[in-house]
């Protein structure tokens, strides 16, 4: 087990990202009661937050079968995760969380039967823990370019064809006393507004059909809340 390295990266909430959990297209079409709900919320969400984000690199070992190996460490099947880390040296591991304190919030909310309020604040949560992923992508992005490095698209326990199961594996490679966020026995993480997943290193153009590998380019479920219509 490696020292896993922490990031700090304080998210923030695109308001037409949000609108989409409320069934609009942009943020201008969003009603005004729930615009004022949302204003009011805002402050609670920053007070409440308490993001960390974990981070470290391992060495790939190999990848055949529809597996990764990693050096030293464990094996993930997953045939396209397979197929998008293919030509990578080494992958980037993460785990990352908001706290246990919006998620507190959002319970007393719905205890107290404030649906609406719960509901909308459950939704900027999703929003903020994304957008972590997003900045920490782009940021190792922007490093490994430095490098003459590129990255592929991040994979999460879960998504697609790779087993929720193998989020025990993920995890196995951090030290849980460092972490900030626990699973389950059923592989769902405390707090529930927490993400993890990996991505690959790869030598800058050393092969682009690899690097714009996209799955959701190959499946038709065109409603998956996942789905992604760019590679990057």
């Amino acid at each position: 087990m490696r020292d896993a390295f922490k990031m700090e990266v304080i998210p923030t909430i695109d308001k037409n990202e949000l609108a989409k959990l409320f069934g609009s297209d942009e943020f201008g079409n969003v009603s005004r009661s729930t615009c004022t709900k949302i204003e009011k919320l805002e402050a609670v969400f920053n007070e409440l937050i308490d993001p960390s984000l974990y981070h470290q690199n391992m060495e790939v070992d190999s990848v055949k079968k529809g597996a990764v190996h990693l050096d030293q460490g464990p094996e993930f099947k997953s045939p396209k995760l397979s197929k998008t880390l293919k030509d990578c040296e080494e992958i980037v591991c993460y785990i990352i969380t908001l706290g246990d304190g919006i998620e507190d919030e959002i319970n007393r909310l719905m205890d107290e039967k404030h649906l609406a309020e719960a509901y909308i604040l459950d939704a900027m949560a999703s929003v903020a823990v994304d957008n972590m992923v997003s900045t920490f992508h782009q940021r190792m992005k922007n490093k490994y370019e430095n490098q003459s490095k590129q990255v592929t698209l991040c994979f999460s326990p879960g998504y697609c064809d790779w087993p929720i199961t193998d989020q025990k594996k993920l995890f196995s490679m951090f030290d849980s006393n460092e972490l900030d966020v626990e699973l389950t026995d059923s592989c769902f993480m405390q707090p529930r507004k927490s993400i993890s997943g990996v991505f690959g290193i790869t030598a800058f153009n050393s092969n682009p059909s690899t690097h714009s590998y996209n799955p959701c380019l190959e499946c038709n479920r065109k409603n998956c809340s996942e789905r992604r219509e760019s590679a990057h």
